[in-house]
């Protein structure tokens, strides 16, 4: 009746089977010692009788790893860090890990308090999205904290594993496009506060290849990392007179927002104002025209950021990847393939 109406222990199960608790650990943990296949047929009868189920955490401090690893986004509605995280939990699961997902809304402080908890949880390692100039903390990591990668970097942080897309290139490629193949001569540029870095890459690719072409700076329109970002942007480019020939647009996310704000107000993508945004999200293909767009590569990043938790002894160090240029309806080119193909390069 006692073991009814608490929670069953080895040390329980292991008296009514009439066995130590070491053998009954070896039978629920298959080793290290072998037992005899009679007495594990009885230690199995009595926890399902019983309804033992172990303690993962004495467990797992026994073994020295939770097989658990926390992650924590700014946004989860972004089209591209739901894809990441996505990207991730397949890969963590894969390799046998747990994962925490958190979300921070961009608050350094919230960050804070979202760390030193899944910190408090003894996770394997941690995967940190910031941003901006947050994440460049002067004091060097804690021997203590988890394995720390962050996420969504443009350069190095001294004693940190980054990983981040070469965004400078990105948008480099994408101004290049648009005046190579749709001819155009004054493009301009909607992003977010607050971006990769100080200055953002994503405008110095800008402005650096539209310098190089010998093109016009278009206007810049700032707002929120979003869907509703992007549309106040496009509607006051719009409203004031100031809409250029062509667009980058910082983010998918926004792009979405824009490319309704034109709608809205008549102009015809991408005849008299293409767009060209960044991300490459599944998000973009069932955008109406569907998004040209500078693809970051998800998977190869999750596989990465797996690969630098598992590897206690690796060097810190910045890891740049490149972006391809995924192209659509929206910047003026043909119908692009297939939306299934598209998805299946993620």
């Amino acid at each position: 009746m006692e073991s009814r109406t608490r929670r069953a222990t080895r040390a329980d199960v292991a008296r009514a089977a009439g066995v130590s608790t070491a053998v009954v650990s070896y039978v629920m943990n298959g080793g290290p010692r072998p037992v005899a296949p009679e007495t594990a047929a009885r230690v199995r009868s009595v926890v399902e009788e019983l309804g033992y189920r172990p303690n993962q955490t004495a467990r797992a401090l026994n073994l020295g790893t939770t097989h658990t690893i926390g992650l924590v986004l700014m946004d989860t509605l972004n089209p591209f860090f739901a894809e990441l995280a996505q990207a991730i939990e397949r890969t963590a699961s894969a390799r046998g890990y747990q994962l925490f997902v958190a979300e921070s809304h961009g608050d350094p402080e919230v960050e804070k308090q979202l760390v030193a908890e899944l910190t408090a949880r003894q996770i394997d390692g941690l995967l940190l999205m910031s941003s901006g100039d947050r994440w460049r903390d002067p004091t060097p990591p804690d021997p203590s904290d988890p394995r720390t990668v962050m996420l969504d970097c443009a350069g190095p942080v001294a004693g940190r594993h980054t990983i981040g897309p070469d965004a400078r290139a990105g948008a480099g490629a994408a101004v290049a496009h648009l005046a190579e193949k749709h001819g155009r001569r004054r493009i301009g540029l909607i992003i977010g506060p607050d971006g990769l870095a100080t200055p953002d890459p994503r405008i110095v690719g800008w402005r650096e290849e539209i310098a190089a072409r010998g093109l016009e700076e278009g206007p810049i329109a700032i707002d929120e990392w979003s869907n509703a970002g992007g549309y106040r942007a496009a509607r006051r480019l719009w409203e004031t007179g100031t809409l250029p020939d062509a667009l980058f647009v910082s983010s998918d996310a926004q792009a979405v927002g824009a490319v309704r704000a034109l709608h809205e107000a008549g102009v015809d993508i991408p005849r008299e104002c293409p767009i060209v945004s960044f991300d490459g999200t599944r998000a973009g293909s069932y955008t109406w025209p569907a998004l040209t767009s500078a693809r970051q590569p998800v998977r190869a990043m999750a596989d990465l950021a797996l690969d630098l938790i598992a590897d206690v002894g690796s060097t810190a160090q910045h890891h740049s990847f490149p972006v391809d240029l995924v192209v659509r309806e929206s910047c003026g080119c043909p119908l692009a393939p297939p939306v299934a193909s598209v998805a299946a390069d993620r």
